[in-house]
């Protein structure tokens, strides 16, 4: 069911739409390079060992079931389903650190935080180092949550969803120093390697409980030729919901042609957001 929520006026949608298409926004690709590297190194993802006796590495419970982090990452190597999150899916991390959806940085249930690991989409050959700082995803068949960032470099923002392998990276670099057990702060703690960019500019024509439904209005937007169509993760008010969103969008006269091509399609409730 699309949420309802506080909808802007025809007035201010319209308004907020012809200054967009004035303003000619650009967005700013983190696709990969041609070798089906990402653009961030593996040494930008350097961690110490992590902490067991940290609040975030000890065994938790969510939903009513318990898991247990596993003590060493040494090994790790799983294939399975990831998934992403996006950027209302809360502001921090359960490590404590900032969460910033354009950074490489992933969530995990199982890795003890922090880790490096690799993530490969199977569907494509892509490859990226993530940062590992975050629990999650708490949904059956997902083995991964990946940033926007990280989806976005491997090729899979788009769809939602993607086949992936996972391969923990050995730790690097030594604690902070000076730091004792248990006492190191949310500022010494890494920080997920992340491409600089301004914010882009999407169109939002939904939010749906189901991705199914989400899933739906995607493949009617791409049927009508319309493309950079998003299926945004994220929470409202604690419950998960699905966003469908266009862009980043362009400027100019692409713009003014994606604007009207949703309302020749009937759809008169989408509005800019800025992330």
């Amino acid at each position: 069911m699309t949420v309802s929520g506080a909808r802007r006026t025809v007035f201010y949608t319209m308004l907020g739409l012809w200054m967009l298409a004035l303003s000619g926004c650009a967005g700013v690709s983190t696709s990969p390079t041609a070798n089906n590297t990402s653009p961030s190194a593996s040494a930008a993802c350097a961690t110490p060992a992590p902490d067991l006796h940290a609040a975030y590495n000890r065994p938790y419970q969510v939903h009513g079931r318990i898991y247990a982090p596993l003590n060493s990452s040494a090994g790790y190597a799983v294939r399975g389903m990831a998934s992403w999150y996006g950027w209302e899916s809360g502001s921090t991390t359960a490590m404590g650190t900032p969460f910033r959806p354009r950074a490489f940085s992933a969530a995990s249930r199982d890795l003890p935080l922090p880790t490096c690991a690799r993530v490969t989409n199977l569907s494509n050959g892509r490859s990226v180092i993530v940062l590992v700082n975050d629990r999650g995803p708490f949904v059956d068949g997902r083995a991964m949550d990946l940033s926007y960032g990280a989806a976005n470099a491997l090729g899979m923002a788009g769809q939602g969803i993607a086949p992936v392998e996972i391969v923990a990276l050995a730790p690097v670099a030594a604690p902070p120093a000076g730091a004792s057990r248990g006492t190191v702060t949310a500022a010494a703690l890494p920080m997920a390697p992340e491409i600089p960019a301004p914010p882009q500019t999407f169109l939002q024509t939904g939010a749906f409980s189901r991705v199914n439904n989400a899933t739906r209005e995607r493949n009617r937007l791409l049927h009508a030729g319309i493309r950079g169509v998003l299926i945004v993760p994220g929470l409202v008010n604690g419950q998960q919901y699905y966003k469908v969103q266009i862009g980043p969008l362009p400027g100019g006269v692409a713009a003014v042609q994606v604007i009207a091509e949703l309302r020749q399609m009937g759809f008169h409730d989408f509005y800019s957001v800025e992330q």
